[in-house]
């Protein structure tokens, strides 16, 4: 029985080297089929390129009627890439990609307010960031502008920037900070308020009323505790050129389809009510 034993391990001891050696020789068939066919290709090329007459590039087998070509194809590739790059870093090209960023932001954030403003919480900021490669300051500022610019100041818009503002989850001196920018931004395209417009053109009438009713509309966001409570880190008025009297002249007192606070009150959500909907919505 030992025998056999040891004559079947042999057997199968046998039967195993014979496959290794027969892959083996596989391999190495593959192999030697692979650098055949490559030998082949490089003397078909060989042959085919000391087939064209001309003289040839310096010490090379390359024949100048075959250089020139690739050449002038080499250096108009590299120019197009070179034109592209500068395309594509051109001050008008980054414009044209940040307007489209700006766009989509604030159609994103359309969707939400103010139908479905408890819909809007932090997580939905956070993937708004990823996808315009925005930060939440730069998210909040944005809408702010252009809430202002292109939505009728009333309440649903004020009680929208409230709640943009609480689900931002930034600091009070981060707010005081973004409003400043938004300031400064506005002057710089449209310049500081003219409390006396007496010898402007019509149309520079016109262009300083509007700066004025964009400095009432920031003056309001800046006096509500729940928009901003660091008084004292806002520069609103020094930045639009404005003294304490000038602002209490251009100073919003109410918003026109509310007669007191209450109302808009009742449209904010209270900070327990925003962290019930922030769990909710995971």
């Amino acid at each position: 029985e030992t025998v056999a034993l040891d004559v079947g391990r042999m057997q199968e001891g046998g039967i195993s080297r014979a496959q290794k050696e027969e892959e083996e020789e596989v391999g190495e068939e593959d192999i030697s089929w692979i650098r055949e066919k490559t030998e082949d290709l490089f003397q078909m090329t060989g042959t085919a390129i000391n087939a064209i007459p001309g003289p040839r590039v310096g010490q090379t087998s390359v024949p100048w009627l075959l250089a020139v070509p690739i050449g002038y194809l080499s250096i108009t590739f590299v120019i197009s890439v070179i034109k592209t790059i500068r395309k594509y870093n051109s001050p008008t090209e980054k414009r044209r990609r940040l307007v489209g960023r700006n766009s989509f932001l604030c159609k994103s954030l359309d969707k939400f307010l103010p139908s479905k403003r408890l819909e809007l919480d932090n997580s939905t900021l956070k993937t708004l960031e990823r996808q315009t490669n925005f930060n939440t300051q730069e998210i909040l500022r944005k809408y702010i502008r252009y809430a202002l610019n292109e939505r009728p100041f009333n309440p649903d818009t004020v009680a929208d920037l409230i709640h943009l503002r609480k689900v931002s989850q930034l600091e009070d001196a981060e707010a005081a900070e973004i409003l400043n920018e938004v300031s400064r931004r506005i002057v710089k395209e449209k310049g500081p308020v003219v409390m006396d417009t007496r010898g402007f053109t019509e149309k520079g009438i016109k262009r300083k009323a509007a700066v004025q009713a964009l400095l009432s509309k920031i003056l309001y966001l800046s006096e509500l505790d729940e928009f901003c409570s660091s008084w004292s880190l806002l520069k609103i008025k020094e930045i639009f050129g404005v003294t304490d009297e000038d602002a209490d002249t251009i100073r919003i007192e109410t918003l026109s389809e509310v007669s007191d606070m209450e109302s808009l009150e009742m449209m904010v959500q209270s900070d327990s009510e925003i962290e019930e909907n922030t769990v909710e919505n995971g």
